[in-house]
């Protein structure tokens, strides 16, 4: 499961999981990875993905951020929000699609 975060705006939150091993990625920082339980972050203004096999919760400073998850096609990510252009529009969408893309991930086609 991918669940995208679009922060306009510094803000602190707490990522819950229910599993080890969850990665918070930025397109600008690199990637962390969280434990299972709470995991308090600040996070800068940009575009996270957060990788993981079960539902997260995002608490916190959520105002200034839209939560978006993204269960289906692993080639494709999430539809940013509208408020998210001042976000995307700088990256484009090419860039955006390919962070938020499962390198792992296969097509199925029917024989």
């Amino acid at each position: 499961m991918r669940t995208a975060l679009f922060v306009y705006e510094p803000s602190s939150v707490i990522i819950s999981t229910r599993e080890s091993g969850v990665e918070l990625s930025s397109l600008d920082t690199g990637t962390v990875t969280l434990n299972n339980g709470s995991n308090a972050r600040t996070l800068a203004r940009g575009v996270y993905k957060i990788v993981s096999n079960d539902e997260v919760d995002v608490t916190g400073e959520i105002t200034a951020l839209d939560i978006v998850p993204a269960t289906g096609n692993k080639e494709n990510g999430p539809t940013p929000p509208i408020r998210a252009a001042q976000l995307v529009d700088p990256i484009g969408a090419s860039t955006l699609q390919a962070f938020f893309a499962v390198p792992e991930a296969k097509t199925i086609l029917n024989p």
